[in-house]
Parts: structure tokens; sequence; C-alpha cells
């Protein structure tokens, strides 16, 4: 059932409009261009005001806006994830991080006259550039974060906020409270417009892009799943049970993930989707679209899997140089009809390839090591590559494991 909710009316309360922009899911440009430029309607004079959202996302550990009267926002960044030993300086001597360190939720310098107080060296540079005032509140969102290996590890996810003046005397003591009072449902309003995007990055950073779009869009009952054309792309790392043996896990892990990002890049940047990870392998999809020309498509699974072996090379001789261990990567590529949708028990689901197909490149990237290849590719994507099966030719017919006739399959032509 959908509910209509009528606008809300231009000149409502600010309080009001906070609530209401809150459960449209405003994004958040809007939201700060709104908060601020209606502050300044009521009487309040802002020149500048930022926000920053932390969230969580394998990459990003916060999301930023920074707005200026006359300008709206100019500025919407993303602050990477770093280790402890590479935090700039900038953070070093932030009021920020003093305030979430030290667990104060809300800051005030005055910036100029007598009672100035310049003790961060950001507050200098908003003085010089003529700021008089600046409020700084913080909100926790109710989760909990903690990572002892990054720096913001002291950081739960929430918002922080700025507010800054030019008016020579500041802000009231009337503004201020208003301004604390008003805040609040800022950091409402916003949390409700960002859960949806934690969803989406959470979810795409386990289950992949287009999986988690299905997901979201609400296809989460155990058997939800549709026929599909798809490609293909099975690869695994030769070797790496017995490297795994010898290696301890922390080295282990840290080797697997730098074969990975040889991998996983190459597939998304030629329209692929890695669906999930195998251990030391991965299964990745290029989907075909009703009535879709597969060569494309092949040529670009294709195109992935070279470039992939191409970074295995290079990392491998920069590991020899360093006298660590190196893998060989197995790719196989198949084309088939799967089904793609959910599969599980009732209350855990996975949102997968499922069919014989899979099966079915499984088994040909098993038979790369018998063959001595690192690329392999089926019949079936062989007459659907259209151009790029000139970069192919046949290596005869081999029994697969569980199927019942011997294919014919190919390998890159020398």
């Amino acid at each position: 059932m959908t509910v209509h909710i009528p606008a809300l009316a231009a000149d409502a309360p600010l309080d009001q409009w906070l609530v209401a922009a809150g459960l449209d899911g405003l994004p958040v440009d809007q939201l700060v261009d709104g908060f601020a430029t209606r502050l300044n309607a009521e009487g309040i004079p802002v020149g500048r005001a930022y926000v920053a959202i932390a969230t969580l996302h394998p990459l990003v550990r916060a999301r930023g806006a920074t707005w200026f009267v006359g300008q709206g926002v100019t500025e919407l960044a993303e602050m990477p994830h770093r280790d402890i030993g590479e935090v700039p300086q900038g953070w070093h001597d932030s009021p920020f991080r003093h305030m979430l360190e030290h667990h104060i939720f809300s800051m005030r310098r005055r910036l100029a006259g007598p009672g100035a107080q310049l003790d961060f060296p950001v507050l200098r540079e908003f003085a010089e550039a003529g700021y008089t005032d600046w409020l700084s509140l913080a909100y926790s969102f109710g989760w909990d974060l903690q990572n002892s290996e990054l720096e913001n590890s002291h950081v739960g996810i929430g918002m922080i906020s700025s507010l800054a003046t030019t008016r020579p005397e500041g802000f009231s003591e009337a503004e201020l409270v208003r301004l604390r009072g008003l805040v609040p449902l800022l950091a409402l309003a916003l949390k409700g417009a960002t859960l949806t995007q934690i969803a989406r990055d959470v979810t795409a950073s386990y289950i992949g892009g287009n999986a988690a779009t299905h997901v979201l869009s609400g296809e989460i009952r155990r058997g939800d799943a549709k026929r599909i054309d798809a490609v293909m792309l099975c690869a695994d790392l030769r070797g790496f049970t017995s490297m795994a043996d010898r290696l301890a896990i922390e080295p282990l892990v840290e080797t697997l993930n730098a074969y990975f990002d040889c991998v996983g890049p190459a597939i998304a940047a030629n329209g692929g989707e890695v669906l999930k990870f195998l251990g030391d392998g991965l299964l990745a999809s290029f989907h075909l679209g009703e009535g879709r020309d597969p060569a494309p498509v092949c040529a670009a699974a294709l195109q992935a899997a070279e470039e992939a072996l191409r970074c295995i090379a290079v990392l491998n001789e920069q590991r020899r140089a360093a006298g660590l261990p190196v893998l060989e990567l197995d790719i196989a590529l198949h084309r088939g009809m799967v089904m793609y949708g959910n599969v599980g028990t009732g209350t855990r689901l996975d949102f997968t390839l499922i069919g014989p197909a899979v099966n079915e490149v499984s088994r040909l990237e098993s038979l790369c090591a018998v063959l001595g290849c690192n690329l392999l590719a089926s019949a079936s994507f062989a007459a659907a590559a259209g151009p790029a099966a000139a970069r192919l030719s046949s290596l005869g017919r081999h029994e697969l494991r569980g199927v019942a006739e011997p294919q014919e399959v190919f390998g890159l032509s020398r």
C-alpha cells in the first residue's frame, strides 16, 4: 500500500521541514542546503555549514558536505579509510578529532574579539577568512563501530557538524539555544537519508551491486529467482592450498587479497560483477539482457580474464623479486542459462546463480591445471563470442566431472 503525504509548505517551521525532509529521504546535499538556507531566512546568520556522516563501506569511512551562504553546497566529499600510520596531519589537528576522542558532543569557539579561542589550526583559518563564531555538535546514530586497526576506532556511526557566522558579535545566546534544538533534528533527518545508502553499501560489498539492487527492492524470499542468460567467469588460485600449509594466517590473507585485487577490478571494469568468493576462488557473472547480442558481453568477459592474467603476471614478478611465493590464476568462461535469485534456509539466504551451468564452469576451471592452461572457455562461450572468438583456439574434447558427454574446450590462441 502506498501512502501519499502532501508536500510540506515552503514556509513551514524549520523543525517541521526537517522531519518531513527526513521522512522523504531527501539527499544529503539538499538537506544541508535547505537547513542552512532556512536558518538564514529565520534570522540566524550562518555563513558556513559542514556535516560529516560516518558510514559502513569498505573504502569510505565518512561522507561530508560543505555549504556557503550564497553558494549552496560546494563540495560533497568522501573520506577513505586509512591505517593509523596514514592519518593526515589535518585530522590529527582537527577539533572534530579532539571532540570524538574525548567524547565531547558540543564545542563553541569565538573566533574574534577579546574572547577569541583559536586553539586549532582550522579555527585560525576560519578567523582569517572573516568568521567570528563557530559551533560544532556531534550525535551518535546508536550503532557501535569499533576497529582498533583504523585511525577512527573511537568513532561510532553518526554525524558531526559545524556552523560558523561572520556577524561581528557572533551567535546570540538565543540563537545558540535554537541551533542546539534544531541540529539533532538535522542529524535524525540525515540518518534517515543515509540509512538506505548504508544498507546498499553493505549489501553490495558482500553480494555485489546488482544483487544488492534486487535484494533492496524486496526480492528477499527464499525461492525468489528468475531464469537468465549469463556469461560466467570462474577463477581459482592454483597452488593456494599448499601455500596455506606453509604460511601463517596473516600473510596468507594478505596474499589472497593481493591476487584478488588483480581479478576483481578487471571484472568490474568490463561490466561484470563478482557474485561470491569461494575460498581462494570466485564466481562472477556478465548478464545478458533479454534479446541482447551475446558477442559484446562475451568479448568483455574475455577481456576481463586477459587483463586479470596480465595483472597476475606483473604481481608475480614483483613477488619473486621480493622473495615471496607466487601463485597462478586459472580462469574458466562459460555461457548458459541459470537461475538468479535466493537460495538457502528460511532465515539465511544467498543471492547467487544456480543451475547446471554453474557446475559446468567450475568443472571447466578444474581442467586448467590438467591441460596446463590458465584460461579455458566452453564451446557455448566460443560460439557466442563473435569476433572475439578469433582469440580462442580449440583444445579438443575433454571430460568434465559430472557432465555426461566430453565437451569441446578452447584456450587462448598462441
